[in-house]
């Protein structure tokens, strides 16, 4: 039986994803509007760190939002507990965030990682 935390997790990454973009809208709105106004094709080009940034800032939500979609997807559609090796490696990329920028939004994932970890109660037991 999967345990009702790790039944939650993936709507909480896909929230996760959904701020991650949300914050990358307001705080990147100045870069992110003349990729849309000069068209999107070509727009992020070397040297434009700032467009760039923005770019897989956003990239990055949306990376989060489609993970924690497969994972609710398993979860409630197919009663499969995504494999701890997921949690491990959301564990990992959230350290080294952390470690990187400790004033981030990689702290979010560590609870994340963590429940994703857990192993799932047996039915009865």
């Amino acid at each position: 039986m999967i345990s009702r935390s790790k039944q939650q997790i993936g709507v909480l990454i896909m929230l996760t994803g959904l701020l991650h973009t949300g914050v990358g809208l307001i705080l990147f709105t100045k870069y992110l509007l003349p990729i849309l106004s000069e068209g999107v094709w070509n727009t992020v080009q070397e040297g434009q760190w700032e467009r760039g940034t923005s770019f897989w800032f956003m990239m990055f939500g949306l990376l989060f939002i489609m993970l924690g979609y497969i994972t609710d997807w398993l979860v409630r559609k197919r009663g499969i507990s995504p494999p701890a090796a997921f949690g491990w490696m959301l564990f990992a990329l959230c350290v080294l965030g952390v470690v990187i920028m400790p004033v981030s939004g990689f702290w979010l994932g560590l609870p994340q990682a963590w429940i994703l970890t857990r192993k799932d109660t047996l039915a009865g037991g």
